[in-house]
């Protein structure tokens, strides 16, 4: 009874995942093995070996200094990048005293000195929420009415008690029951219950913040994500610099702290609702993180995009993830161009009356202001040249000797990927009536929706060089010549009013709360609650959530959980109500 009162560590099981720190790091000489490794894989001589061990003397303060940090704070900013020229410098010095044959084995030999790696994840604390018992004391007691609750009998299958509908909510409408939990919705109601969760703007959920502070990249934009979290060719640059801006640490940490932040959620948030239903529509709208600049832009998308459009209207979040840089990215759609499209040329500045020439001057603030114009001007010219080669398949690799044949340029033309998805996984669905002309006509609407300098964490901008200007038709809806950006926001329109995605949108929800299998009856009720509210999100999740079907004996316990609803449930169960 007593451990069950210790804090509760989260992550529980992705803890298992961490690197575990160099065993060296526990000798009493942490030093000596990494010398035999050396010795035995380089085949050093006597006097190589004793430069190897002036070395280790010389940068073994600092190796204390960082295993001292990283047992203290083992995620904070800067210490990775620090580990990492630690390691750089040392074996620097070690390749100075090597012979030829010697420098070239060294890059496959195990040159890890005993510094501390820096786990992906950071542990947080989640404190214990005692219940009290009738004396004012503190109860560990788990043996709550919830444990108690038992499944329908096989006499009265049609129908659940009153706790038991409680119980099955909990489990369905959030990320399981802590233990308190079913007292507390009997006394305020199933209904006002249900009412509370469908408006989180109303819950407070500020202890839940005060958790999430520990994981700095979830409180940054896209741009300061690759600013503080480059590509490591990048951070390699930057370290020859003078004056070299801070580097937190690595791009796999955006992703750690992005995936550590949604159990955290799941388990602590007071809001589980709306936790519930971004797992749903992050899901739903799928991205993969690792895919290039993706990774600097997931975390806005979950954040900014996502969570705050999870219960609202439908058309809402379909356009913010149809403009989301994340999405824009990863389905392509940012590449897709007009086949005819040309980039205009930024007209040429005309000279200027006396008083502006005056201006001029170097030292003057209007040159100054004009400067930092130029350069980014400069910055966006880089990115359009990055934009274009990639449209026109024209990267070239460095000259060789003798020079390589030059290589076609490719024509530019629209991209299929995101028409595609938009109506096959997130609105219509494979069967809802569209055809390869639909798609082709959708992604000529979408042309010019692409990313203002997508690696460096810009936003969604509409390009009308790349626009396909001519006229469209969508789904039997004739679109005229020159729409520009109009022409995608009507495609996400009709899209969003489509019968079809009602159905499609009503089914995957009714399969998510209640059935893998749900009753036909049902899915055509909540379309047309879907179809009549214009898709809010929220009145179709109580038309799910109070319906007889949902309050089936039949779907009471018949589910099985997700990887993380298993994990949140386990957790949550653990964490004792006040």
């Amino acid at each position: 009874m007593k451990s069950r009162s210790r804090l509760l560590v989260l992550p529980i099981l992705i803890s298992l995942l961490l690197t575990p720190l160099n065993s060296i790091a526990q000798s009493a000489q942490p030093f000596e093995p990494f010398v035999t490794r050396i010795r035995d894989g380089l085949k050093l001589n006597e006097e190589q070996v004793s430069q190897l061990r002036q070395v280790l003397v010389k940068h073994e303060p600092k190796i204390t200094e960082l295993r001292r940090r990283a047992q203290a704070t083992p995620y904070a900013p800067g210490l990775l990048p620090e580990v990492e020229k630690e390691q750089s410098a040392i074996r620097d010095e070690i390749a100075a005293f090597l012979n030829d044959e010697q420098k070239a084995k060294l890059a496959s030999v195990d040159a890890r000195v005993p510094v501390p790696i820096v786990p992906p994840f950071v542990l947080i604390n989640i404190p214990p929420r005692v219940r009290m018992d009738a004396t004012g004391g503190a109860s560990l007691n788990l043996a709550g009415r919830e444990r108690l609750i038992a499944s329908p009998s096989q006499s009265n299958k049609a129908r659940l008690n009153e706790d038991q509908k409680i119980l099955h909510l909990l489990n369905r409408a959030t990320f399981g029951p802590r233990p308190g939990d079913v007292d507390r919705v009997r006394q305020m109601g199933l209904d006002k219950f249900l009412d509370e969760q469908l408006h989180p703007e109303t819950i407070d959920d500020s202890e839940l913040e005060k958790r999430l502070v520990v994981l700095p990249t979830q409180q940054m934009t896209p741009t300061e994500l690759y600013q503080f979290y480059p590509p490591p060719q990048q951070a390699e640059q930057r370290a020859k610099e003078k004056n070299p801006p801070p580097i937190y640490g690595r791009p796999q940490q955006i992703t750690g702290e992005l995936i550590q932040q949604k159990l955290v959620r799941a388990v602590s948030s007071n809001r589980q609702l709306q936790e519930v239903m971004t797992d749903f529509w992050f899901n739903h709208f799928n991205v993969f993180a690792q895919k290039e600049a993706v990774q600097w832009l997931a975390t806005s998308y979950e954040r900014d995009v996502i969570r705050p459009r999870a219960l609202g209207k439908f058309r809402d979040l379909l356009l913010a993830t149809a403009q989301s840089p994340a999405m824009l990215y990863y389905l392509d759609n940012w590449l897709s161009a007009a086949p005819d499209a040309k980039e205009p040329r930024p007209p040429r500045p005309a000279a200027g009356p006396p008083q502006m020439r005056e201006n001029a001057k170097p030292g003057s603030a209007a040159m100054a202001s004009t400067e930092m114009q130029v350069a980014s001007d400069k910055a966006k010219v880089i990115d359009d040249a990055t934009l274009l080669a990639k449209i026109d398949g024209a990267q070239q690799s460095p000259p060789k000797n003798p020079p390589a044949p030059a290589q076609p340029r490719r024509k530019r033309d629209i991209n299929e990927n995101y028409a595609r998805e938009l109506m096959e996984l997130h609105t219509l669905g494979v069967d809802g009536g569209y055809t390869q002309k639909d798609v082709q006509e959708v992604a000529r609407c979408l042309t010019g929706w692409t990313i203002d300098r997508p690696f460096q964490g810009g936003g969604f901008i509409f390009r009308p060089w790349m626009h396909d200007a001519g006229s469209k038709t969508v789904l039997g809806v004739s679109l005229p010549a020159g729409g520009g950006i109009s022409d995608g926001v009507r495609v996400i329109e009709i899209l969003s009013r489509h019968p079809s995605t009602a159905r499609f949108i009503s089914k995957k929800l009714c399969e998510r709360f209640i059935a893998d299998d749900p009753p036909r009856q049902l899915i055509e009720r909540v379309a047309q609650v879907f179809l009549k509210t214009d898709g809010d999100i929220r009145e179709v999740l109580r038309a799910i959530l109070t319906s007889p079907e949902f309050y089936s004996a039949a779907v009471f316990r018949a589910k099985l959980k997700s990887p993380l609803e298993l994990a949140a449930s386990a957790i949550r169960v653990l964490c004792f109500s006040a």
